[in-house]
């Protein structure tokens, strides 16, 4: 309720019912500058300049060398992202968007260097099969490349590095490859860390800068879902600094 879009509508609504109730005039003044805040924070979050900036602040790793056969790393996993349930036009459920930037990548990368591929993801929903068995899918039957295991325990990024350490553990493998979006691997670096797991960085679908500087600030709805994503980016690293 607190992230963004919902939290800026909720402060909008409450500084507006402020504004018309309260009979003193310093908390009417209260309830203006709420509503006004919320309000122009709404309009910043939506502009691909401000969205861009926030993504880029967790875009720290660099990408890998494209053209490097090897890597320091004896397999590589993929993070699961999303997942289209029942889409009308497949039947059966299908990666989500960031869920195929991340399995092409992983794809790739493993058909380059020849090291097997673990992808990750468990049960979202309990009518639903683990999103790693939906990704593992995709990959081997339309993308061609064959998948050496999955692990399905996995609902959040802690679960994916608590999980792929007992993987690794079980199978032998000392360093991880991990692919996920360059902008969520801050917070996935700090799971691994905390897990005790070697990890190379493996980041793409990067987040780039508007071409013109009027285009970075025209709002647009969907620019509102990527500060979204890097706010919760933020948020859950330090929420994983307290709970540590």
């Amino acid at each position: 309720m607190l992230m963004p879009p919902t939290g800026l509508y909720l402060a909008v609504l409450l500084g507006l019912a402020i504004r018309w109730r309260a009979q003193r005039p310093r908390l009417r003044l209260f309830g203006a500058a709420l509503a006004s805040l919320g309000a122009g924070v709404t309009i910043a979050l939506s502009t691909p300049l401000v969205a861009f900036w926030l993504l880029d602040g967790l875009q720290t790793s660099p990408p890998l060398d494209p053209a490097a056969q090897q890597i320091d790393a004896d397999v590589i996993v993929v993070l699961a992202g999303d997942v289209d349930c029942d889409p009308p036009e497949y039947g059966p459920d299908q990666p989500g968007a960031l869920s195929q930037v991340r399995c092409r990548y992983g794809a790739a990368l493993s058909r380059r260097t020849g090291l097997p591929l673990v992808i990750t993801g468990g049960v979202l929903r309990p009518d639903r099969r683990p999103v790693s068995h939906v990704l593992r899918d995709y990959v081997e039957l339309e993308l061609g490349v064959a998948v050496a295991g999955t692990e399905d325990t996995a609902t959040t990024t802690r679960g994916n590095a608590r999980g792929v350490a007992r993987v690794m553990a079980e199978q032998g493998y000392a360093r991880a490859a991990v692919v996920t979006h360059a902008w969520h691997m801050p917070r996935s670096l700090q799971a691994f860390k905390q897990e005790g797991v070697s990890v190379l960085p493996a980041p793409t679908g990067a987040a780039s800068a508007p071409s013109r500087l009027l285009e970075g600030l025209i709002p647009r709805g969907r620019t509102m879902r990527d500060s979204s994503w890097a706010l919760h980016e933020y948020a859950g690293m330090i929420w994983y600094r307290l709970s540590n």
